[in-house]
C-alpha cells in the first residue's frame, strides 16, 4: 500500500490508546483485535491504516519485514518497489499528518489462509486476489480511489510463541508483502 501513497509522506501517528487521539486525526483508535492469528492481523491491520495509526502498524509489522509493490507511477510498470518496516509505519504516520479527512480500505470479506511449502516452516499466507482490494482516501475536496483490478497480493505471517498476551499463546504479524501483476 505504500507504493500507492507514496506522496503523503511526512511521519507521525497515533499515541498508544490510554493517551489523547492524534490531534490531526479527530479520532481515538479503533478497538483492535488481538493479534493471535493472521485473519486478526489483517483486521487490525486495514483499522489502523483506515485511522493513520502509526504506532498500531509497528505493533503489526515483524521488525525484518520486507514489502514488494509495483511502480504505480506508470500504468504498464514492471517496476518494482522494496519497503521495510520503517518505511511503511512512516508512511502511515505522513498520512496522519496531512489534510486527509478519511481513509476507507476495503478487503475481501472472507481471507483464505494457506502455506507455501518455499517459505520457511509456521509461516501463513494469505492472498488477495485482483479486484478484491480498493483503498479511497478524501482530502476534503479530492477523493482518490484505487482499485486492485490488475494486481495480486500477498501477506505472509509468522508466529510469535510463547506469547502471554494472546489466548492461543501465539502472535502473528506480516513478515512479508508482495504486489503482482499476473
Amino acid at each position: 500500500m505504500l507504493a500507492l501513497l507514496a506522496g503523503f509522506q511526512s511521519g507521525c501517528g497515533f499515541s498508544p490508546p490510554t493517551e489523547p487521539p492524534c490531534p490531526t486525526c479527530h479520532e481515538p483508535p479503533p478497538n483492535y483485535p488481538i493479534l493471535s492469528d493472521p485473519y486478526n492481523v489483517m483486521e487490525a491491520y486495514r483499522l489502523a491504516y483506515q485511522a493513520r495509526d502509526s504506532v498500531k502498524m509497528k505493533e503489526i509489522y515483524d521488525d525484518t519485514y520486507i514489502g514488494t509493490s509495483i511502480d504505480q507511477s506508470s500504468p504498464d510498470s514492471i517496476q518494482s518497489l522494496t519497503f521495510n518496516k520503517s518505511q511503511e509505519v512512516s508512511h502511515v504516520g505522513a498520512m496522519a499528518k496531512a489534510t486527509i479527512t478519511s481513509v476507507t480500505l476495503t478487503l475481501p470479506g472472507a481471507l483464505l489462509r494457506e502455506t507455501d511449502q518455499a517459505d520457511p516452516p509456521g509461516w501463513a499466507l494469505i492472498g488477495l486476489q485482483q479486484g478484491t482490494v480498493s483503498l479511497q482516501i478524501d482530502d476534503g475536496a479530492t477523493s482518490y480511489v484505487i482499485v486492485s483490478d490488475k494486481e495480486n497480493f500477498e501477506f505472509r505471517f509468522v508466529p510469535t510463541t510463547p506469547a502471554p498476551t494472546s489466548p492461543t499463546d501465539t502472535t502473528w504479524k506480516i513478515i512479508r508483502w508482495h504486489e503482482f501483476r499476473n
